[in-house]
């Protein structure tokens, strides 16, 4: 049966051929630009129906090896290149959701790579040996890889484990209030609706208790800031962006920072959200720090570059991901997001987080 799979899906191969003919990557910038700073390829190890290893040398070949250790191929460094550019053009081209790419399914059984995909709950897609130039370390590392040659992709899922509620005061809604409010379907007029009324949405709690547990293992501030944060995307005049709701918080300073630069005070909290989600946490599984994409991010830009986020230059990797995210809303029809319903006398709407790469 012939593989198929969506353009993230088939970017994996794509960046496994190009990385193995280009034999290293370079750093990239907040802005995915390319740096001067590289960091060579040693091998690449996928795990198939056994352990394979692929090892670019001197002599511009890349050298496969099996899980016994023995070499059963050697292949010039160029062809993959060669396979990575045809790999692109299909790409890009592909219609539908989900496609075949018979040629280079071809060769991928010459180098006995069988599945698109890293196993999923694994937060990386790629497991490569570097050097880094400036520590002479050469680990085994996990990347996580971002491509923007299809739909962009979510750093933190929505789910029910994502729900935020917060308590409406200000006013009083009655039940026919209640069912009016609901009644409107764009959920930015119905946040009007309950201003109008002469009421304002307080945090009340992170509703999945190992979530919020999550946020709490981050920071202490952690879930309120963030519902703080969703909140300012959920409101008239909203601003989707992570940079620009963070801003529209520290504004705000709901935690009373008396320091020079409040706003970095609020960014660094949201960056350490970015930085492990993006690493390993998930909202449904207890955190405990240990990051499953130890190495960091690839990035496949639109003109099949690819930009490397090495989570030993955190800095870079913690702005790539501050600039190049957003709050996306879920759906009216699920995790009960936007629906207003009362306990006892008091009255509640339920909040949903999702974040989205911009591209």
């Amino acid at each position: 049966m012939a593989l198929s799979g969506n353009k993230g899906e088939w970017s994996e191969i794509f960046a496994l051929f190009r990385l193995l003919g280009e034999g290293k990557v370079h750093a990239g910038d907040a802005d995915m630009r390319k740096l001067e700073v590289y960091y060579p390829i040693l091998s690449i190890i996928r795990e198939e129906s056994e352990r394979y290893e692929y090892r670019p040398n001197v002599e511009r070949n890349v050298v496969l090896i099996d899980a016994d250790g023995r070499e059963f191929d050697r292949i010039p460094m160029d062809r993959f290149m060669e396979e990575s550019s045809k790999l692109l053009e299909n790409i890009k081209s592909a219609k539908g959701a989900s496609f075949s790419v018979p040629s280079t399914e071809s060769f991928m059984r010459t180098i006995r790579c069988e599945k698109l995909k890293a196993p999923s709950g694994d937060k990386a897609d790629i497991h490569i040996v570097i050097h880094d130039l400036r520590t002479n370390m050469t680990p085994l590392l996990g990347f996580s890889i971002k491509s923007q040659l299809g739909t962009p992709s979510t750093l933190l899922n929505a789910g029910n484990t994502t729900n935020i509620t917060y308590r409406i005061e200000g006013c009083r809604l009655s039940d026919d209030d209640i069912s009016e409010i609901n009644a409107i379907g764009d959920h930015l007029s119905r946040m009007q609706a309950i201003i109008d009324r002469g009421g304002h949405l307080d945090y009340h709690d992170i509703e999945h208790g190992t979530f919020k547990n999550n946020l709490l293992f981050l920071d202490c501030c952690m879930p309120r800031f963030i519902a703080e944060c969703l909140l300012v995307d959920s409101m008239p005049g909203s601003a989707s962006t992570i940079k620009d709701a963070v801003a529209k918080v520290a504004k705000a300073n709901p935690f009373g920072f008396t320091g020079g630069n409040v706003e970095a005070f609020y960014a660094h909290k949201m960056k350490v959200l970015l930085l492990d989600s993006a690493l390993g946490m998930t909202p449904a599984k207890e955190w405990t720090g240990r990051y499953d994409a130890n190495g960091g991010y690839l990035v496949i830009r639109k003109d099949g570059e690819i930009v490397c986020y090495h989570f030993y230059n955190r800095n870079d990797v913690e702005d790539y991901l501050y600039n190049n995210t957003r709050f996306e809303r879920a759906s009216r029809s699920r995790y009960g997001f936007g629906s207003l319903y009362k306990v006892g006398s008091e009255v509640f709407v339920k909040l949903n987080l999702q974040i989205r790469f911009k591209k």
